[in-house]
């Protein structure tokens, strides 16, 4: 059965985002090249973050890559896409996300 994956945003355009320690938002779908997440958080297209990711067998890995699109999913979250630019990542943890 398919876990859910996190991530945690470390920093935007090279600027922490301390408001966000801590906090993990939930990853819709998730593929070798990105992932699409949830959040009530606002960012811009092409804006550039890095993110950890938790995988469900706990493995982490921190990733570099920039916002490609965006949907509002509600009132109150949208759900941005998230292209890799550097830190690939296994498809080996990919095979247990949902």
């Amino acid at each position: 059965m398919a876990q859910q994956c996190f991530i945690q945003v470390l920093n935007r355009n090279g600027e922490a985002l301390n408001h966000l320690a801590g906090q993990s938002f939930h990853i819709e779908h998730i593929c070798k090249g990105g992932f699409r997440f949830l959040t009530k958080e606002k960012f811009e297209l092409e804006d550039r973050i890095e993110v950890q990711l938790r995988f469900p067998d706990e493995h982490t890995q921190e990733v570099l890559g920039r916002i490609c699109y965006s949907d509002v999913v509600d009132d109150s979250r949208t759900a941005y896409g998230f292209s890799v630019i550097k830190g690939f990542y296994s498809s080996n943890h990919l095979t247990d996300c949902v």
